[in-house]
């Protein structure tokens, strides 16, 4: 059925979602729809008969004119999507962003141009808005970029000094471990040579001490105090020597093992007053020992010839670092353990020395003057160790050192190796 009425075809045109304008070859605009009043805001009806200028803002009529007039002269399709953009004028003056399809037609030999019209102004804004998102996200990309870039170079830099720190590192430790190694083998050759030395001074000290007491034998016949005076004199300076030699001897059968420890029951403060009065002919005038024994005596299972060889090293060292007239402290006290407490009044210990008195041959700059070996205290330490016991050294210079003693009343089986590095692990107690 042919539909021939006017207002069909203009609810048709109405109903389009694009503006519909329709002008003349004079630029008037002959028809419109609703879509298209809406976009410019106009009322029904109000833009029939204007000149399409009025669509236009001011400051482009005058090319808008002029490309009209090409348009019409040479008329060709532009499809909606494919046209143009141009600027249009809403009725309050307000510009808008507009898309245009174009197209012509001739009727009763006019030709006329009709225009699909969509406005963009939120297309276009949202398209700009989606650039400059696009924009910051592309800005921000490179930035992080950058700062990636950046953190891997420095994380990479950090890789290579970590490297070469850790290489350095690996090489100290085995430069160190070499140096170690070298140190306790110097230390084995220098206690095997010691030991070989000291078997060969125990012969002819043997000797002496024979001919000693042959000489003090014979002066029973005829006393003279002088002879005994000078014969007990030598006797002491024998067993003096003779107890050093001990300690090297000692100390090379410990570390290589060839000794064997022997645990037996005796008294501590036995033992103590034994050392006490063997190294009474090695004091200087007016000293003396103070003794404070444990209240109940219990006896001790522990090596004796060990035990006897830390104290006397501990007591020897009292008497012959403190001045005349001194008293020397000894205090003992047993529960699960025997804690010994030796105090002098002498020269004491020098605040860098302290670090080192341990150490094997060392001897501090304030007794290079008075005989000694240097190896007292580490043969004392070493053989804590092995007992499972411990020392601790408190000492001011000048004004005496007090050391504490602490080992099991019980002996277990002894550590056979002790490490130097374990060694370090003692303190000096301020």
């Amino acid at each position: 059925m042919r539909v021939d009425n006017e207002a069909f075809y203009k609810i048709c045109f109405d109903s389009l979602i694009e503006g519909l304008c329709i002008a003349n070859d004079a630029g008037k605009i002959v028809m419109n729809n609703s879509a298209c009043e809406e976009i410019f805001g106009y009322e029904s009806g109000e833009l029939i008969g204007q000149s399409i200028d009025i669509l236009i803002p001011e400051s482009h009529r005058n090319v808008h004119h002029h490309h009209f007039e090409s348009y019409i002269q040479h008329p060709r399709k532009f499809r909606k999507g494919k046209g143009r953009e141009f600027l249009g004028q809403h009725k309050n003056g307000e510009i808008l962003d507009l898309e245009i399809g174009l197209n012509f037609f001739e009727y009763e030999g006019q030709r006329y141009a009709k225009a699909l019209i969509s406005e963009i102004g939120t297309r276009k804004k949202k398209v700009t808005e989606i650039k400059e998102s696009n924009r910051r996200l592309e800005s921000e990309v490179d930035r992080r970029t950058q700062l990636l870039t950046k953190a891997v170079s420095e994380l990479e830099r950090a890789n290579f000094l970590l490297k070469e720190e850790v290489d350095e590192r690996i090489r100290a430790e085995e430069n160190a471990k070499r140096a170690f190694e070298k140190e306790k083998e110097l230390s084995q050759m220098q206690a095997k040579f010691l030991s070989m030395v000291s078997h060969e001074f125990k012969t002819p000290l043997s000797g002496i001490l024979t001919s000693a007491s042959l000489v003090e034998k014979y002066n029973e016949r005829r006393p003279n105090e002088r002879i005994s005076n000078h014969v007990a004199t030598i006797k002491n300076l024998v067993l003096q020597l003779n107890d050093i030699l001990d300690d090297f001897l000692f100390l090379e059968n410990s570390e290589s093992g060839k000794y064997q420890f022997t645990s037996s029951r005796f008294k501590i403060c036995d033992l103590i007053q034994k050392i006490v009065s063997d190294a009474r002919a090695l004091m200087k005038p007016g000293q003396k020992f103070e003794i404070i024994p444990c209240k109940k005596p219990v006896p001790v299972v522990q090596d004796r010839k060990v035990v006897d060889i830390i104290l006397r090293n501990i007591i020897y060292n009292s008497i012959k670092y403190s001045p005349a007239n001194s008293t020397i402290l000894i205090k003992i006290r047993i529960n699960d353990n025997v804690h010994i407490k030796i105090r002098d009044e002498g020269i004491g210990i020098p605040e860098e020395a302290k670090e080192h008195i341990f150490d094997r041959f060392y001897r501090a700059k304030n007794v290079l003057h008075i005989q000694g070996t240097g190896i007292g205290l580490n043969i004392v330490r070493r053989h804590l160790i092995q007992m499972k016991g411990s020392i601790e050294i408190s000492s001011k210079e000048n004004e005496g050192t007090t050391v504490f003693v602490t080992m099991p009343v019980m002996g277990g089986k002894p550590h056979r190796e002790v490490d130097e590095r374990t060694l370090q692990g003692d303190v000096i107690r301020e």
